[in-house]
């Protein structure tokens, strides 16, 4: 990090000769380009070496050299209106040679995964380049402080939030369906808290909520949008599978495109299949895309493409629902049949407030490092799996390890996040509720 006086040399120093140029003090939280908490799996541009203050000409001191960091920030995609009630009105004449910079096909602008509040000095300055003499002018922020986030926190009585929370996210749904309200809350909270070696991450559950009629769920992005921080519709339509890439590529190593993939941690992503209408013909790339998103729901990495490098991945932590009519073709790990009437309303809370802290609360990896499984649990899991190998040899395995990831997260959707014999039986009833269930 630069000296203060330093930072506020150089914005003002980049101004002196462009017209109408000032530079002001600004707070911004943005998602980033490069993973700043970890050089090593940096994605941005290279460390700038310069000379702080003024250099006499023809008289270097090298002695002086020092290093910036210089990244890409931008507005987190998806990030809802009411986190933050300061107008977000974004830079609308921003060149189009960053455009690529932005991984949304519907937004100009760019980001790429750790979420991040600066403060700084806001300002312009040219964009990094081999050219110097052409290069655009973007808005620049000269970082004064990096501001950790701090995660809600709740009472430890505050359990009956949970049912009211519950009850909301099944008016997500027409008519409301409490048990599809529940599988929501558990993949609202679910985040990879460990990567076993050559295994899938623990702590997260995909969920693909199937009906007839995709009026039954034409409430789902606004409830959802109401409690969940970021939010982020994907309709996954033929078009857009083969026009707008996924997964961040890089032609020249010095510059890296964004990726849709590329969203902050916690981030819900909404696929709706429905897009996909009839179907059609896929292309490479559209192939491609659907290979990363598959990659990003069973392994939480997200793919990067390097000129000179493959198979390179980063670690990713994004929810995804997916809405359909038939079967998804993606990898779920609950496929749950919602049977509904389109037309009815829902009914919104006085106050979100409680239920967003909640719920934010639920989500957080402090609450998550909370999760007790005691010793005698085991066996009784154990004597269930005995138990299901009897009536279903074929499925016993799957059944148990789906079982084991909605168990997780059911004893974290209750304060005390303690797996006990009372979470493990409403585990079976949700599992089979859920099974049961047919179009």
């Amino acid at each position: 990090m630069l000296d203060t006086r330093e930072i506020i040399k150089i914005a003002h120093k980049e101004h002196e000769h462009q017209a109408g140029s000032h530079a002001d003090l600004a707070r911004f939280v943005s998602d980033v380009e490069s993973q700043i908490k970890d050089p090593a799996v940096d994605t941005g541009y290279p460390m700038e070496v310069y000379l702080p203050g003024e250099q006499a000409e023809g008289e270097v001191d090298f002695s002086q050299l020092k290093e910036r960091w210089v990244g890409w920030g931008v507005q987190v995609p998806g990030e809802q209106p009411w986190i933050d009630e300061q107008s977000r009105e974004g830079q609308d004449s921003l060149p189009p040679s960053v455009h690529a910079k932005f991984p949304l096909p519907d937004r100009k602008g760019n980001y790429t995964g750790a979420l991040i509040k600066f403060v700084g000095i806001l300002s312009s300055a040219p964009l990094p380049t081999h050219e110097p003499e052409s290069a655009e002018l973007v808005p620049t922020l000269h970082v004064l402080k990096i501001v950790k986030i701090v995660e809600d926190t709740i009472e430890e009585d505050e359990g009956d939030a949970r049912e009211e929370l519950v009850e909301y996210l099944a008016s997500a749904f027409s008519p409301p369906d409490r048990l599809a309200g529940e599988f929501l809350l558990l993949s609202l909270i679910s985040s990879p808290t460990t990567r076993p070696t050559a295994m899938s991450p623990l702590g997260t559950l995909s969920v693909n909520f199937r009906r007839k009629d995709e009026k039954v769920t034409a409430n789902f992005s606004e409830i959802v949008k109401s409690v969940a921080p970021r939010v982020v519709d994907l309709p996954l339509s033929i078009e857009l599978l083969h026009s707008h890439p996924f997964s961040p590529s890089s032609t020249d190593s010095s510059s890296l495109d964004a990726g849709l993939l590329q969203l902050s941690e916690g981030t819900v992503l909404v696929v709706e299949e429905d897009a996909m209408g009839g179907g059609g013909q896929l292309n490479e790339k559209a192939v491609k895309n659907l290979k990363a998103l598959a990659e990003c729901m069973t392994e939480q990495r997200v793919r990067y493409e390097y000129p000179y490098m493959e198979g390179l991945k980063m670690d990713c932590a994004i929810r995804v629902v997916v809405l359909s009519q038939g079967k998804t073709l993606l990898p779920v790990d609950v496929d749950l049949v919602v049977k509904g009437t389109a037309g009815q309303t829902f009914t919104r809370p006085d106050s979100l407030t409680r239920l967003r802290k909640y719920l934010a609360h639920l989500s957080s990896g402090r609450h998550a490092a909370k999760l007790n499984i005691p010793d005698d649990i085991a066996e009784i899991i154990q004597d269930s799996f005995v138990e299901g190998r009897r009536e279903n040899a074929e499925t016993a395995e799957d059944a148990l390890k789906r079982r084991m990831k909605v168990a997780r997260l059911l004893a974290l959707s209750y304060p005390a996040a303690k797996l006990t014999k009372e979470v493990w039986d409403r585990t079976l009833y949700l599992d089979r509720e859920m099974t049961g269930r047919k179009l």
